[in-house]
């Protein structure tokens, strides 16, 4: 697979596998059609290789949380569930949740959840899907500050390093590695250098 690609947008935006660009909005509205813009670009680009951070963890509340986080996978790479399974157990394991934790987690509905949790979930269904892009909600990245988020930094940065990496946010990121994106005067994004590091 090529590792620079143009997403179609009004004015095509090239991108590459493994770097990570952050654009930086006030307006909670501006910033999800934003984002919803570059999932959707980004979608025609990577059919089912694209996964979401959202502030809110992302999951459909009357599927329970093994649903929710298998079958994306499975719809989109058809593997064996019992393989999905296992990659699954991996991935707890590498945000530290035990096993019997993570069975009674797949068993329960996300509305019973607390949002740190969500957050938490919605990571391991993105690597499930193992994608070529992230799309990656202000609010969900500031969760990798601080609690259970510190056990998921790891997991995202390995992401990070093989996928295209958007983030939308009101502020600007907090540490070194993204290239800035910014809305010029027409409202069309456009990379615009690197971030310094603060």
């Amino acid at each position: 697979m090529a590792d620079s690609f143009v997403l179609s947008l009004a004015i095509p935006l090239e991108v590459r596998l493994g770097e990570r660009y952050w654009l930086e909005v006030p307006g909670e509205h501006l910033r999800d059609r934003q984002l919803d813009m570059l999932a959707l670009a980004a979608q025609s680009q990577w059919p089912g290789l694209v996964a979401s951070l959202d502030g809110s963890g992302g999951l459909v509340n009357n599927l329970r949380v093994w649903e929710n986080l298998i079958l994306p996978a499975w719809y989109h790479h058809a593997e064996p569930l019992a393989r999905l399974e296992q990659v699954l157990l991996t991935l707890f394991d590498e945000i530290g949740i035990a096993e019997d934790e993570a069975a009674k987690l797949c068993q329960g509905l996300p509305a019973a959840l607390a949002r740190e949790q969500k957050r938490e979930l919605a990571l391991v269904r993105a690597a499930m899907l193992e994608p070529c892009c992230l799309v990656v909600d202000g609010d969900w990245f500031g969760f990798l500050s601080y609690g259970r988020g510190l056990d998921c930094r790891a997991l995202f940065d390995r992401l990070t390093q093989s996928a295209v990496t958007f983030v939308a946010a009101a502020y600007p990121p907090p540490v070194p590695g993204y290239r800035r994106l910014v809305l010029d005067e027409a409202g069309q994004l456009i990379v615009s250098g690197d971030y310094e590091a603060a």
